[in-house]
């Protein structure tokens, strides 16, 4: 009977009905791939070696992959503009948007520091600000539209809060970095003051509505049952947050250095953000912790169906070990360090099983998919 079912679904997963609900999350694994590949290049920490070349191999598999998904997401408007709409009235199929905001920042930030051999540094440069601008329309666009449609939709219940949720602030943070690293690459100060006063209003955003959707979900984790199986690997993604906002507040420290901004005094900031990041760097390893355990929990007792999902569970920790780098480096702390190679080669190994899945699921076409708990409710939408 199973085999049946599974017949009858991909026979029903004809090449319209794929590009018609081609979903932004084939972005998560631009934006996972993109990380490891920054996580290797700290780890060398030279532009030579072996890990600066697996360094250069993530990312450009996350250079090519990203132009591709993009041309597919854009070509939806044409083929699928309906399918679109009900997924932008959904309240967390809307939240998959700004995985493409993400992509784009994690694409230029690896353009940034990871230098490729046949890549010049001026093209680099110039690729790195367009991925930048990229980053920058979809995610504020997606800041403001995704709550507006959440909250005018009336299709929120507190059951629909997943991990999804915390995509959104997370590009804005991701935004936020990406632009630290460019702004030690410009010469035009008033561009770099520019860009640093944006930087400061978009953190100022991404801060407080993390910590929204941070008492969302726990209400939802806390008071209602956990979701359906295929959306398990969501719980992954609250890690995420805590690993890109300490990116985020330790790399601008150097371009306001930079910027020369006399009102900031850096001798009482630099302390602040180091105390600030170990604090939230606890915070972060006791929610990969407790996700990891709920994750495994239902592996034993239902199993997790392989779809795009799984891809949440490279880029948060990804992102979380990226941060313990930069932390362990800034308080000399070994053990930090220790973790994060750890979790380095962890994330290499889920990186490689992922793929091979991605791939088989490709090939008999059940990836393409709509997830099981978003399928029931696209057609009251």
């Amino acid at each position: 009977m199973g085999t049946i079912n599974k017949k009858n679904s991909r026979d029903k997963l004809t090449l319209r009905y794929i590009l018609r609900w081609f979903s932004p999350r084939w972005f998560i694994f631009v934006m996972g791939t993109g990380a490891l590949a920054n996580i290797c290049q700290i780890l060398a920490g030279k532009p030579t070696g072996i890990l600066h070349n697996v360094a250069g191999l993530f990312l450009m598999t996350a250079l090519l992959v990203f132009p591709i998904a993009l041309f597919f997401t854009v070509f939806r408007f044409f083929v699928g503009l309906d399918c679109i709409l009900k997924e932008w009235r959904h309240s967390s199929l809307i939240q998959f948007y700004s995985t493409i905001s993400i992509a784009a920042a994690i694409c230029a930030t690896g353009l940034l520091n990871i230098s490729i051999s046949f890549i010049p540094k001026s093209t680099a440069y110039v690729s790195a600000v367009v991925f930048w601008w990229i980053a920058c329309l979809i995610g504020i666009f997606f800041i403001f539209l995704t709550p507006y449609k959440v909250i005018t939709g009336n299709h929120a219940e507190p059951r629909r809060a997943l991990g999804f949720w915390f995509l959104p602030p997370v590009g804005l943070f991701v935004l936020v970095f990406a632009g630290n690293f460019l702004a030690m690459h410009m010469r035009n100060m008033e561009y770099l003051y520019a860009l640093l006063f944006f930087n400061a209003l978009v953190l100022g955003i991404a801060i407080a509505v993390t910590v929204i959707v941070y008492t969302i979900f726990m209400f939802r984790g806390l008071f209602y049952n956990f979701p359906r199986k295929d959306v398990a690997p969501s719980f992954m993604i609250g890690v995420a947050p805590v690993g890109v906002s300490i990116i985020a507040i330790n790399t601008i420290l150097p371009a306001i250095k930079k910027a020369g901004i006399s009102i900031i005094d850096l001798a009482i900031l630099s302390p602040l953000v180091k105390i600030v990041s170990l604090l939230l760097w606890g915070f972060g390893l006791w929610w990969l912790i407790v996700a990891i355990a709920v994750i495994i929990t239902y592996f034993v007792k239902q199993g997790v169906p392989v779809t795009l999902g799984y891809w949440a569970f490279i880029f948060p920790p990804a992102a979380y070990t990226i941060a313990s780098l930069i932390l362990a480096k800034a308080l000399n702390l070994i053990f930090i360090k220790d973790i994060a190679i750890v979790l380095t080669v962890l994330l290499v190994v889920a990186w490689v099983i992922n793929l091979i899945l991605t791939i088989r699921g490709m090939i008999d076409r059940t990836i393409f998919d709509v997830s099981p708990t978003f399928k029931g409710d696209i057609p009251y939408l």
